[in-house]
This record gives C-alpha cells, sequence and structure tokens, in this order.
C-alpha cells in the first residue's frame, strides 16, 4: 500500500467522529464526542449534537439531570495532567471555577458545590469548591473515586485497607468525617449515586468474585438491601459487570465482552456489540453502541413501541468478522478476541491491553481498527488482570504484575500459531500494553517476529520514584506492597540484551504516568547493544491524547513501521 493512500485511510477512521452518552441535562442527552477533532462534550437537540465545550477536555462530572450545567476537566500542562476545573452550561457559556493544577482523578458536583479527588506528589485528597472558594477536605488514599455528593454526603470507593483485592465504598462529609462501608471483608465494591438517601453500588460479596449485583446502603439507617427489578431479564442473564443509572432505572451489563442495555430488569433491544452509555428522556431511552467493526453511533429507543433506529452513525465500518473464545493456559482460560479483515494477510499482531484493569471488548478500538484496514489479523486476549469477567479474575494479577498475565499472553500467541492463524505474529500495546510488549519481548525473545511498545514501563522501579501519590498508589497496589525486588524482576530493563525482534518505540514528551526517562534509557540501553528499533519522541502531549492529531501522532509511527517490517512477507 502507498503511504499516502494509507495516510489518508487512517484519518479517515480517527477523524470520523465517536460517540458516548454520559447522561443528561434538562432532559437533553449530553455525550463525550471527539467531533471537530477534539474531545469535548455535546448536546444532542433532535437529531443534531452541538458542541457545547470550547477547548478539548480530560473528563467530566456525571451530569445531574435536573441541572442545565456539568464541570469538565482541562489538563492546562501540555499533557501533563495538571487539571483545573470549568464549569459549561447547555448554551455552550462556560467559565474557570478553579485552577488547582494537581492530577484530578475524579470529579462530582450537585447545586452548591464540586467535589473531586486530586493527586499532588505526596498526598491524594478529597477537595470541594464551594461558596467559590477551594479547600481540602480529608486525605485519602491514593486509590479513591468520587461518584456523588447530595448536600453534605459525598460519596465514593477506593481501596481503604492494604487489601489490594478489595475496595470498600465510602460516605464523607463537608468537614472531613469519612465513613468506611464493605458488606463483606475482602469483596469489591463500586459506589454509583445517592438517590432518596440511599447509595447505589454494586458489589461481589454474594458472589465470591465470579459476577456482581446492585445494592443499596441507606445513608441513615445502614441497611444494605439487594435491587430487586420488575422484570427477570437481567438476573437471568446473569452478568459479570454491571454500571447503574437509578435516576432511569437504567443497567448496562456485560458478559463474555458484550454488553447489553435493561430498563427496570427488562432487556432494550441492542445491535450486537457494546453499549457505552444510555439514558432516558420520557418514553425514549437514547443509548450509544459500538463493535470491533463499527465505530460509534447514536440510537434511540422507543419504549412506547419498542422500536430502535440510528440517530446519528460515524459512518465508519471494517468489512471482516470476529470470533471470541477462550483459550486454556493451565488452570486458566483466557477469554480472547480474533478479529480477521477481509482483506487478511498471514501476519498477526497480538494486541495487549492497556490498565492492566481494563479489557477489549467487542466495541470499537482505534488501535485494532488501525491494524484491520491494513489487512493484519488482530488477536487480543484479555489476560488474568482484565475487567469484565468478575472480580477474582480481575485481581489475579496484583501482586503477579508481568508473570501469570504475561504467561497468557504468550499462551495465546502459541495457541495461533498452532491452529496456523498466521504464520508470522508480533507484540503491540499502549501504557500496561506497551509494558507487556517489552516485557515480552526480553523473556520470550523468540516467540515474536516484531513488537510496538507505546507508553511504556521500562522500570518500574524509577516510574515509582517519578510518580505523584496516585502513580505511587497505583504500583504498591500492582505489586501487594513496596516490593522493589518484584519490580526489578518485573521490569523490561532486566531484559533489554535479550531482545532480538525489530522494536518500535512510541513515546509522549510530556507523559507523567509513564514518564519519558526510563522509556530513553531503555532506549539508549538497545543503541549500545546494536538492537533494531526506532524511537519516536512526541512533543506537547502526553499520556491521553486529546485530539484526533495527537491520536494520529501515536498511531501512525506504529502503522508505517508494520509496513516496513512486514513489506517482504505481504508482496
Amino acid at each position: 500500500m502507498e503511504y499516502l493512500e494509507l495516510l489518508k485511510r487512517l484519518e479517515e477512521l480517527i477523524k470520523a467522529p465517536s460517540y458516548r452518552i454520559v447522561g443528561k441535562l434538562k432532559d437533553t442527552p449530553l455525550l463525550w464526542t471527539s467531533t471537530e477533532g477534539v474531545f469535548n462534550l455535546s448536546a444532542l437537540r433532535g437529531d443534531k449534537l452541538d458542541r457545547i465545550t470550547k477547548g478539548p477536555i480530560a473528563g467530566s462530572a456525571n451530569p445531574k439531570s435536573q441541572l442545565d450545567y456539568v464541570p469538565v476537566i482541562r489538563d492546562v500542562e501540555r499533557g501533563k495532567e495538571l487539571h483545573s476545573i470549568f464549569v459549561v452550561n447547555l448554551k455552550g457559556e462556560e467559565y474557570e471555577l478553579a485552577s488547582p493544577k494537581i492530577r484530578i482523578t475524579s470529579i462530582a458536583y450537585d447545586e452548591k458545590s464540586v467535589v473531586f479527588t486530586g493527586s499532588s506528589q505526596n498526598s491524594t485528597a478529597l477537595y470541594i469548591v464551594e461558596g467559590g472558594k477551594l479547600r481540602k477536605v480529608v486525605d485519602v488514599p491514593p486509590i479513591s473515586v468520587v461518584t456523588d455528593v447530595n448536600g453534605d454526603h459525598i460519596a465514593g470507593f477506593g481501596v481503604f485497607t492494604r487489601r489490594f483485592r478489595s475496595s470498600e465504598i465510602f460516605l464523607a462529609d463537608k468537614s472531613g468525617g469519612v465513613k468506611v462501608i464493605t458488606p463483606k471483608e475482602g469483596s469489591v465494591n463500586i459506589a454509583s449515586k445517592l438517590k432518596g438517601g440511599k447509595l447505589y453500588f454494586t458489589s461481589d460479596y454474594e458472589y465470591s468474585g465470579e459476577r456482581e449485583w446492585i445494592y443499596t446502603y441507606d445513608v441513615e439507617g445502614g441497611e444494605i438491601r439487594r435491587v430487586k427489578f420488575a422484570y427477570n431479564d437481567l438476573e437471568e442473564s446473569k452478568p459479570t459487570s454491571l454500571s447503574v443509572e437509578p435516576d432511569d432505572e437504567l443497567v448496562i451489563a456485560s458478559k463474555n465482552g458484550e454488553s447489553k442495555l435493561y430498563i427496570d430488569g427488562k432487556e432494550v433491544e441492542t445491535p450486537e456489540g457494546n453499549v457505552t452509555g444510555a439514558t432516558k428522556v420520557g418514553d425514549r431511552v437514547y443509548f450509544t453502541h459500538t463493535h470491533l467493526l463499527r465505530k460509534s453511533a447514536i440510537y434511540l429507543h422507543d419504549l412506547r413501541d419498542s422500536t430502535t433506529r440510528a440517530v446519528i452513525d460515524s459512518g465508519v465500518s471494517i468489512k471482516g468478522k470476529v470470533e471470541f473464545l477462550k483459550v486454556k493456559n493451565g488452570d486458566v482460560e483466557v477469554p480472547t478476541f480474533i478479529v480477521t479483515p477481509e482483506n487478511k494477510n498471514d501476519i498477526g499482531v497480538i494486541y495487549v491491553h492497556g490498565g492492566p484493569w481494563s479489557s477489549v471488548d467487542n466495541r470499537w478500538d482505534t488501535f485494532i481498527a488501525s491494524l484491520l484496514i491494513n489487512g493484519y489479523t488482530v488477536i487480543a486476549p484479555n489476560f488474568r488482570g482484565s475487567t469484565g469477567y468478575g472480580y477474582k479474575f480481575m485481581l489475579m494479577n496484583v501482586g503477579d504484575i508481568g508473570g501469570g498475565d504475561l504467561s497468557d499472553v504468550v499462551r495465546v500467541r502459541d495457541y495461533v500459531i498452532e491452529k496456523k492463524l498466521v504464520s508470522k505474529v508480533g507484540i503491540m500495546g499502549y501504557s500496561y500494553g506497551g509494558y507487556t510488549t517489552l516485557l515480552a519481548l526480553g523473556k520470550e525473545p523468540d516467540k515474536w517476529d516484531f513488537g510496538i511498545a507505546g507508553a511504556a514501563v521500562a522500570d518500574w522501579v524509577e516510574m515509582y520514584e517519578l510518580g505523584d501519590s496516585a502513580f505511587k498508589g497505583f504500583i504498591i497496589m500492582a505489586f501487594n506492597g513496596d516490593n522493589k525486588e518484584l519490580m526489578r524482576e518485573r521490569s523490561p530493563i532486566t531484559y533489554v540484551e535479550k531482545v532480538k525482534a525489530p522494536l518500535c518505540i512510541i513515546q509522549s514528551q510530556n507523559d507523567s504516568r509513564t514518564p519519558a526517562l526510563p522509556i530513553l534509557k531503555y532506549s539508549l540501553r538497545l543503541q549500545e547493544l546494536g538492537k533494531k528499533f526506532e524511537l519516536h519522541l512526541i512533543p506537547d502531549v502526553g499520556h491521553i491524547p486529546y485530539t484526533m492529531d495527537d491520536v494520529m501522532k501515536v498511531v501512525l509511527p506504529a502503522v508505517l513501521f508494520l509496513e516496513r517490517e512486514t513489506k517482504k512477507e505481504k508482496s
């Protein structure tokens, strides 16, 4: 493929808008979109989107349906994730509310206040902006998330014990009091919203980590109750992962990489793939939907006649097929997606997702799509540590980072070679996926024909030293304590001498999550050893790209590298 044609196809793929409903303001659906080339908030008015945020945003609070405004956060230091808070209304009017210039990891609001968790170099705390004044409420653990505020009650969840395979919900007050709640020691509990004097949350405590359900906690009485629905569709589907919008009685339930939408326990008709967000306006349910071979679209489901139609579609799709299977690796079954484009060549890419507590589902992924359009078969293992398969599976890699999860990735690689699905195979990933790529190339050097690592961890010990409170907490949780010896043993820099395959490294200069310095040292060592590699250092961009141009700066070097390295095999 000529490079100009490749560039054109990539631009069409990346710049086509994506959509995700995040809620509603005054019966107006609100969406996170990439219209006009930047990540923004847009309002759906009829069948048209109206962008309401002026510049790129890094995140937003869950909108309050009774209000006409919402707080958003912006990176104000060229990708370093030092944030300021702005407020925007449905008219597109906005103003800066506060500029703490720390990493804001979660945010919520009500009519009187905005609360958020923020991490500086040395601490993580719960903050409040009230009456135009910013103040710290109380220190909280680094792994903490605020999900709602209602009057004097602030709700969230976090790891409040040293048991890193569990989490607790909490209720804080504005004077700094914190009540930590768990229905069962060792369970995983995720807070949602406050409604009618109750805190909604999901928990696995009845199912020993295999799946979860929705519960309420009575704020005054302390009673925990299981939520029951008028219909049994949700119960009968036995989903492993749930998200709930109690205001609309909507639940998005996931199982085996697919998700469906339920209202009051009754399944709503949706296409195959993943529902990424939903909100109810009167007798209409708006939802966003995506698929590994189709970019996102906005749908309307009419509850009066049970009809569903697309309101806005990105118009981007790829011809091919999606297969889901589970590959045995000892006692572990590794959920895996194999995506084969219609124009397939004989080269496969093991695509390793980031996180590590994330997943590849049957939903659009820009990295995967950029490989598919160029004929590569994509094999995406959901290694132990992936979300969506129960908390027990998700937390299996706590204390074993780069151990069993890497074994899962390598086993899936061996499976596709054994089945002769491809003749050559490489590995690619971003963030934690980039880390796994570097580690795999060093620890299993004979398995790979090439590797592509974006925003990778090269040295866990140095990353810990460079990290702020949030990322120090993340590393401590990942290694189940301050285990520097294990961090060194699981760092790619330890195995750099063994790397054999050609390697493409993509690193953003201002990345504060996976900093550039350890990667530069890793690259220097590759150079000293005479290894075949290329390094792309992207200026004025951080770990998270906020514009489609920034996305292109990450994806294009990867695809061009693949074209050069595999051109002979494809000709």
